[in-house]
């Protein structure tokens, strides 16, 4: 009985950690605008398809291609 109750606290504990990682590992920020970043972290998107980078504080955003430069 004890190794039954040992083996299913050990499948929830496994189970809540890999969605609480899920969370973070998909984290999604808002979109930039094309040109200079002034928020920390955003994504720059390449027009409107799913390619893009994330554009951080100071970086410009070129929304033609989706990438981030000094």
């Amino acid at each position: 009985m004890r190794k039954l109750i040992a083996v299913l606290s050990c499948v929830v504990v496994c189970l809540a950690a890999q969605e609480a990682s899920a969370a973070v590992k998909y984290k999604r920020f808002q979109h930039c605008s094309d040109g200079l970043v002034t928020v920390k972290i955003c994504e720059c998107h390449a027009g409107k398809s799913t390619q893009y980078h994330y554009c951080h504080a100071g970086e410009y955003c070129h929304t033609f291609d989706g990438s981030c430069r000094k």
